[in-house]
């Protein structure tokens, strides 16, 4: 079972949750669940989610580092917010 908890940031109150069961990709739950952001809200989410700029264009995605490419300060600090 795979589950997605959408939180708003300030106030620490659950907007949704939905769950799935097998093998679902993040993006395809957040598209069925039918949520829609507003433009202006920036939102943050992992690497299962790319796809989800076609939608918003305020979202965040942090960087990860392989063994061959670490990330430099500004990558970390981005990451971090």
């Amino acid at each position: 079972m795979k589950t997605q908890v959408i939180i708003e940031k300030d106030s620490k109150k659950i907007i949704s949750s939905d769950f799935s069961y097998g093998k679902n990709h993040d993006f395809k739950i957040l598209k069925d669940s039918k949520i829609k952001f507003l433009p202006e809200t920036t939102v943050l989410v992992d690497l299962g989610y790319q796809g989800i700029q076609k939608i918003n264009h305020n979202v965040l995605i942090p960087k990860r580092k392989s063994k061959k490419n670490p990330l430099n300060k500004e990558e970390k600090q981005n990451n971090a917010k």
